[in-house]
């Protein structure tokens, strides 16, 4: 179960998960406890349904695609997995404001292009820093990792100017990240072990915990250049 799907790439080495674990931080139980709230009555387990339906719908329509021309499949995958991590940050912010979604909220189609190219470009430059080393690539997924949501909230600022402001914008904040993530090891290997199940629990819990991490580090930003 890759909880880090749609806000960062790649998978953080067990030894640095134990390291992250013990750091114990107050603004990371504050952090999921604000997620938590977000929640109106039948919109979690709503989310979690659509978000599996809608990841599994690209992973299933990239395989059969794979089968008669591979090089379709990775399209379809890239396409796929970018608009469907953009809708997923639009649908939670319909959630913030306790307004109605369905599965085809999930599956946005406004800024496309913008969506499908952060997606890219963030998936491009990390398989390349990662070509040198490995903790270089993990560093640079972490310092991209708000891309999808800046280009979400301000589509004017295109795929580029994206991927320039989350890397301001996490300087400083990387380790924290790391932190949060790391919290979730355990319910990620409940779900294994349940083959699943859990998720229903834990990927809307992680995926507003993201989004209620993206309003910190932008808070911190814009007040440091004020």
């Amino acid at each position: 179960m890759n909880l880090g799907l749609f806000f960062s790439g790649g998978a953080l080495p067990l030894i640095i998960i134990v390291i992250a674990l013990f750091q114990k931080i107050e603004w990371r139980k504050e952090i999921k406890r604000q997620a938590r709230t977000y929640f109106y009555e039948g919109a979690w387990l709503k989310f979690a349904l659509c978000l599996v339906i809608s990841v599994v719908g690209v992973i299933v329509l990239s395989a059969l695609l794979g089968v008669f021309i591979p090089f379709l499949s990775v399209l379809c995958s890239v396409f796929g997995m970018g608009v469907v991590s953009y809708g997923t940050i639009e649908v939670m912010r319909l959630i913030r404001n306790h307004q109605e979604f369905g599965l085809r909220d999930f599956i946005s189609i406004d800024n496309v292009g913008g969506a499908v190219s952060v997606y890219f470009i963030k998936w491009l430059y990390t398989f390349f820093w990662s070509l040198l080393l490995v903790i270089p690539g993990m560093i640079k997924s972490y310092s991209y990792s708000q891309a999808m949501f800046i280009i979400s909230e301000d589509p004017a600022i295109g795929a580029d100017g994206a991927i320039t402001r989350s890397r301001e914008m996490m300087n400083g904040h990387k380790w924290e990240l790391v932190i949060l993530q790391s919290s979730f090891f355990g319910w990620a290997i409940l779900g294994a072990l349940t083959f699943g199940i859990a998720i229903i629990y834990i990927l809307p819990l992680y995926a507003m915990s993201m989004a209620v991490f993206y309003e910190y580090v932008k808070r911190d930003y814009f007040a440091a250049k004020a």
